[in-house]
């Protein structure tokens, strides 16, 4: 019996029901839907370009706005998500206000229009050209169609660590088009095609410069270079001011006595922590580059420096020892230096009168051994300030 109420219900409700039916959609979504409708016929293939595309190529407007980037050094790979910004003529996409209740405007997926394909000459990957995006494309009745496509683009970056880790690497975006029968139109962009303001960088770079060239003429139209600037806070702290600490200790160790062993404890202390410091050096280095950081150079100039202190710190001492006369030469050196000049160079001077008065030692060869070991320091210390300038990297003046 239920059955039968309920096959007598479903019979009057397809029979009466429709009758009772409310039409709610709004008129001006009606005539979109056919207006869309229209538009779409327009259209044989999504891929087919505009109408004289092939032998003489319209223009694309392009704008790009960066909202995140990161710049990996190990591997040499420049990766920034683009918010893109493309607008174009389309002669079939054209229609008369009038005849669809008024609307000037429609919302269509690029994937039922032809849109253009920008391609990253520099790309990672050789087939950055081939990346299709789905995005709602507004179309105005003038046919002018508007996209913006979110997309992420990875670009080789050749890294250069000679002034590592205040080190700036340049690297670049290069758009263009790939020459076919389906995309072939001239890019248009402004002196500055990209907007960089409320991007989210990635850790350790910033971007401190800025420039823009290209060749609308040519397939690679676009080229915009920017100047990734390290963060070297941290690492300088590591590797670079450890640096000048051991030039310091190393000079240090030139003025005491050689007799003591204090001097010569300290160059070993000062050896170890080159050894030490080269291997913490080693550990944050970038390994890709070719050219090698000017630090490294300045380390190891550094250690050469420090075991020649050594050397010469072990024989002066064993020179200090000796009784024996010293021969002509020696006496003609102490001549020159302490009877002219000189002798306002020798600093410092050793006091050995104990040693003296003992009769333990010889003072011409203590009086040698003071000239030698000022000369040293004056070469250490001409040495230290030519390396300094020449391999101890500087921060990059910032420029925006």
């Amino acid at each position: 019996m239920a059955l039968l109420i309920i096959i007598i219900l479903s019979f009057l409700n397809l029979t009466l029901g429709k009758n009772c039916a409310r039409n709610d959609v709004p008129e001006h979504i009606t005539w979109e839907k056919k207006l869309k409708e229209e538009l779409k016929c327009s259209y044989r293939f999504a891929l087919v370009p505009p109408p004289g595309n092939e032998t003489h190529p319209f223009t694309v407007n392009v704008r790009f706005t960066m909202k995140y980037f990161t710049f990996n050094s190990q591997v040499e790979i420049f990766t920034v998500q683009n918010l893109m910004y493309l607008s174009w003529i389309d002669e079939r996409l054209k229609w008369d206000p009038k005849k669809f209740f008024g609307i000037k405007e429609t919302y269509i997926t690029s994937v039922n229009i032809w849109t253009p394909t920008l391609r990253l000459f520099n790309a990672a990957d050789s087939f950055d050209f081939e990346r299709f995006y789905y995005v709602r494309c507004s179309v105005k009745s003038t046919g002018r169609v508007d996209c913006m496509p979110r997309m992420v683009h990875l670009a080789i970056c050749s890294v250069k660590l000679k002034n590592w880790p205040y080190d700036v690497q340049e690297c670049s975006l290069e758009f263009g088009i790939y020459p076919s029968k389906w995309t072939n139109f001239r890019m248009n962009y402004s002196s500055r095609a990209i907007s960089m303001f409320g991007a989210e960088y990635g850790a350790e770079w910033f971007i401190s410069d800025y420039k823009q060239s290209g060749n609308r003429s040519s397939d690679n139209q676009l080229k915009m270079t920017f100047f990734l600037e390290r963060e070297a806070g941290g690492l300088a702290a590591v590797v670079v001011y450890p640096a000048l600490i051991l030039t310091f200790l190393t000079v240090s160790s030139l003025l005491l006595d050689v007799m003591m062993h204090v001097r010569l404890i300290l160059v070993c202390f000062s050896l170890y922590s080159h050894f030490y410091f080269l291997s913490e050096l080693g550990m944050n280095i970038p390994k890709d580059s070719l050219d090698p950081p000017t630090l490294l150079l300045y380390y190891r100039a550094s250690l050469i420096l420090t075991v020649m202190i050594g050397t010469v710190t072990l024989t002066l001492c064993k020179v200090c020892r000796l009784k024996s006369k010293p021969p002509s030469y020696i006496m003609s050196v102490n001549d020159f230096v302490y009877n002219g000049y000189g002798k306002y160079m020798v600093i410092p001077e050793w006091d050995f009168k104990r040693d003296l008065k003992e009769n333990r030692v010889n003072e011409d060869w203590i009086k040698f051994s003071n000239a030698v070991n000022s000369l040293l320091i004056i070469v250490i210390v001409v040495t230290y300030v030519g390396l300094y300038f020449s391999f101890v990297p500087q921060p990059v003046p910032i420029k925006y």
